[in-house]
């Protein structure tokens, strides 16, 4: 069998100057077919990482640049396949069953899914690569984050359907689940410090504010409930490292709280629309969307006060500032595509003009701007695109 694997997989020869990921695979005769099934799959949708990723049965098989390990089983009793990547202390588990809901396409996206994000992550950390970078391949939710120090902060649902904060560590080409069993979290955010999370979860039934620390083993258990409200709480960012800000539904729209994470003060801001959404903090000044009538356009809050930032006759959401540029999403030309406003000049660019699926969920820092694709029919991920200015 192991001769077989080989000439099986023989488009996986070295190529000189490349970087190689061996997938070291534990399978059966029930489940080599679903080897074959997936390299096939590498060869037609992602023929650019072909010559990248070899499937061997050991690491002296081939010489890579950096190996995982892939675990292929049959649990013949209840016709179940499953698919385990580990690597270290990412372990990560996909099941199908021919008779339930899952499509074998899917099953075979979530077999090849881990060596092109490793391959991807290593392009990311030398920069290497031209226009956009496709940073996730899991065939289910990878959206929104928060990149800050070499770190890329994201919502995911590889671990069994919850969405669970994971990290990026860019520079060590790590991939590090931070799960909160029973609870979805969306929105994360790193404290301008990086020693807190700030996110929006479900841990208590309703969606709430919470912070938990950064890089400690017990994380889950220090987790600590800001908003106070019966009704949903959301899209929270840090003010700095005391206070953060979040939107907290009313009986009649919603309102702009600052919260202090510490001694639990809170204040509402005087912001203005209707309703108002994912803030953002700037050399202290808060951008935030704001929905008047059924128009959302982007405004700032400054001591006390609300100006026009950016209200056109189409939709503006999600600012971020960099560089004294404002990048938001717009749907001025159909679909939302990321823009960018020079707040000197005021002239407007859209920086994914060439991306023709909706994209939300900005975030930039360091030359590079993060982003989240929702292309037809599929779940979100992430991507990455290098500015030059």
């Amino acid at each position: 069998m192991k001769r077989v694997l080989i000439l099986a997989f023989s488009f996986v020869f070295y190529i000189l100057f490349s970087y190689t990921i061996g997938v070291v695979t534990s399978y059966s005769t029930e489940t080599y077919n679903l080897l074959v099934d997936a390299s096939n799959l590498i060869n037609k949708e992602y023929s650019e990482y072909k010559d990248y990723v070899k499937f061997i049965n050991s690491s002296s098989d081939a010489t890579c640049d950096y190996y995982v390990n892939l675990y292929l089983t049959y649990d013949s009793t209840n016709n179940l396949y499953k698919a385990t990547y580990k690597d270290f202390d990412y372990i990560v588990s996909s099941v199908y069953s021919p008779k339930g809901y899952k499509k074998y396409s899917t099953f075979l996206e979530e077999i090849v899914y881990y060596p092109l994000e490793k391959i991807s992550i290593n392009k990311l950390k030398r920069r290497d690569f031209d226009n956009y970078l496709r940073l996730t391949f899991y065939p289910g939710v990878d959206e929104y984050g928060d990149f800050k120090d070499g770190k890329f902060l994201f919502i995911t649902d590889r671990l069994g359907g919850n969405r669970n904060l994971a990290y990026i560590d860019i520079q060590n080409e790590k991939i590090t689940l931070l799960p909160v069993w029973s609870s979805s979290e969306y929105y994360p955010r790193f404290s301008p410090d990086m020693k807190m999370l700030l996110f929006q979860g479900s841990l208590h039934g309703n969606w709430s504010i919470y912070t938990m620390p950064f890089g400690v083993s017990d994380y889950s258990k220090k987790i600590k409930k800001i908003s106070d409200s019966n009704l949903p709480s959301y899209t929270p960012v840090w003010y700095d490292n005391d206070n953060v800000l979040y939107i907290q539904d009313t009986e009649k729209g919603n309102v702009m709280i600052m919260a202090n994470i510490y001694n639990g003060k809170k204040q509402v801001l005087n912001v203005y629309g209707d309703m108002v959404f994912t803030p953002f903090v700037y050399d202290g000044n808060i951008y935030y969307t704001s929905l008047n009538g059924a128009n959302f356009g982007i405004y700032k809050y400054v001591d006390g006060k609300n100006f026009k930032v950016e209200d056109s006759f189409y939709n503006e959401h999600d600012p971020v500032i960099y560089k004294n540029k404002l990048v938001f999403t717009s749907n001025r030309d159909g679909i939302y595509r990321i823009w960018m406003k020079d707040l000197d000049t005021s002239s407007v660019t859209c920086l994914t003009s060439d991306i023709n699926y909706d994209v939300f969920y900005p975030t930039v820092s360091d030359g590079l701007l993060f982003f989240s694709v929702y292309k037809d029919g599929e779940e979100p991920d992430i991507f990455v695109k290098k500015l030059d200015f």
